[in-house]
């Protein structure tokens, strides 16, 4: 048997009990209720009709002044839209401007190094130049022979030299600094 039919079964057992019980009783008859009659709803009163009003009666001379105030009013704001337009094209061209000086100066750091070397080049350039012209300068002085004294040589006195400080690049500058 299904669970269904478990069920079904019990309740018709239970049943059966009530009966038993219900058949060595009186049974009183209960006398339905009486159902009270659905009270009729009041029927909404229709709404009073609005009288129309009259189309108002304008005067010539109240036409012709609104006419001129609608004028008035329409270039006034044609002259208001006119200046809020003209400020929001300053105000986009100033951003704008600043946003090309951040290009700028973005772009500008990127070509620093480029730049720097354009600039070690004409350095380079122009030391050799000047080496050139000090060369010439002591061809010059060599060509005039003074006349030689014979004294005594001087001892010559070994002065130590300078080490000279060559130019460190970015690159040599940041692998010194790391050890730090």
């Amino acid at each position: 048997m299904s669970e269904e039919g478990l069920f079904e079964d019990e309740l018709l057992q239970d049943d059966a009990v009530e009966l038993k019980v219900e058949e060595s009783e009186p049974i009183e008859e209960i006398a339905p209720e009486p159902e009270a009659e659905p009270v009729p709803e009041p029927e909404p009163e229709p709404e009073p009709e609005k009288p129309k009003k009259k189309k108002r009666v304008i005067s010539e001379e109240t036409k012709a002044r609104l006419r001129e105030n609608l004028k008035k009013g329409r270039e006034t704001s044609l002259a208001n839209r006119k200046k809020k337009a003209k400020l929001k094209q300053i105000e986009k061209e100033e951003k704008q401007a600043v946003e090309d000086e951040k290009i700028f100066e973005n772009l500008k750091r990127k070509l620093k190094p480029k730049e720097l070397e354009d600039e070690n080049a004409k350095l380079r350039a122009e030391l050799a130049e000047l080496k050139a012209a000090r060369e010439e300068k002591k061809k010059v002085v060599i060509k005039e022979p003074e006349p030689v004294k014979q004294a005594e040589p001087e001892p010559v006195k070994e002065t130590p030299k300078k080490p000279v400080r060559k130019v460190m690049t970015a690159r040599q500058r940041r692998d010194m600094m790391r050890g730090l």
